[in-house]
């Protein structure tokens, strides 16, 4: 549970501002970034980068933690442009909001007793109130967003020509529907041929028109269903077994662990796609988590336009730098 809410939290982490200065604090350490009047010094970013580090395993190294490093850069600039938005429009956030919020963590994670709450809040560092700050920046990050983005509608068409353009995302393997229907025999082997006798006799009789089940119960055994299997997937001694057996028919009794088995072929299902009516919703759902996606960062980058954003580029050039030597 608490490796549950660790992971719950850098999640939130990842999306909240760390520790920002107004402008009024007397900057005793180089600013890396500025906002307006919002800055993140050196030893902010060192701090975030140095919290998410930690909730990352394994680590990256070398080129790869640069390229973290430039990520997790972009992401707190983002956030500040964001910061910025909220309060010119002067969005705020509840405290019931943010009780909801933390209350669907506490059940989403087994947390509803107070005792494990405590413990697991412990175990990632974290008071309630830092907790709580995390998930106010987050909610007020996402309506801050939600206040631009205009709801897209998609219509049907677009959804098929999505569908055929990643048709192959949706591709069904060739499938057999097999039932099983299994004889068991004395430990010794002893009556291998009389059962292997009274299985064909069953598979001949169903063949030329008695009932599966009918006969099967005569015979004092289970029609077992195994479903629609990938052939695939099937073992190599089956799919040996099933080749050249039409819909409806058997194979050949097959000799295996504590018995005879027979395999009954229901069906082939040939190779295909799933059925558009099956996937429809699915791929609109995908389509208006990208249409939310384009405008978040489209909106981003007109924020980028409309606000004083200043870079001390020769300071993070000297950061990533280092964290590609590591």
């Amino acid at each position: 549970m608490r490796v549950r809410l660790i992971r719950a939290v850098a999640f939130l982490v990842f999306v909240a501002t760390a520790a920002i200065a107004t402008s009024e604090r007397q900057v005793l350490e180089t600013i890396l970034v500025r906002v307006n009047d919002r800055i993140v010094t050196v030893n902010d970013f060192k701090l975030r980068l140095r919290q998410e580090l930690a909730q990352v395993s394994p680590v990256p190294q070398g080129k790869e933690l640069r390229e973290y490093t430039e990520a997790l850069f972009k992401t707190m600039v983002d956030e500040m442009l964001l910061l910025e938005r909220a309060e010119d429009r002067r969005i705020e956030v509840d405290d019931q909001s943010v009780d909801s919020a933390i209350d669907g963590l506490r059940e989403q994670n087994d947390l509803t007793d107070d005792a494990a709450w405590a413990a697991a809040l412990e175990s990632s560092g974290m008071s309630v109130d830092d907790l709580r700050e995390r998930y106010r920046q987050t909610i007020l990050l996402s309506r801050t967003v939600q206040s631009e983005i205009r709801p897209t509608e998609i219509t049907e068409e677009e959804v098929r020509v999505r569908y055929e353009e990643e048709k192959n995302l949706y591709k069904v393997p060739a499938k057999v529907t097999l039932e099983q229907l299994f004889f068991p025999i004395a430990e010794n082997g002893s009556d291998e041929a009389e059962v292997i006798r009274v299985a064909r006799g069953l598979v001949e009789r169903v063949s030329t028109g008695s009932d599966l089940r009918a006969e099967a119960t005569l015979a004092g055994v289970e029609v077992q269903e195994l479903g629609s299997i990938p052939l695939a997937d099937l073992r190599g001694d089956l799919r040996t077994a099933l080749d050249g057996v039409t819909d409806g028919g058997f194979t050949e009794p097959l000799i295996t662990a504590g018995g005879v088995q027979v395999i009954h072929l229901v069906e082939r299902i040939p190779e295909g796609y799933q059925p558009f009516d099956e996937v429809e919703e699915d791929i609109k759902r995908r389509m208006s988590s990208d249409s939310y996606q384009s405008q978040s960062r489209g909106f981003v980058e007109r924020l980028r336009e409309e606000y004083l954003v200043e870079i001390d580029q020769t300071q993070l050039d000297f950061i990533l730098d280092v964290v590609e030597s590591l």
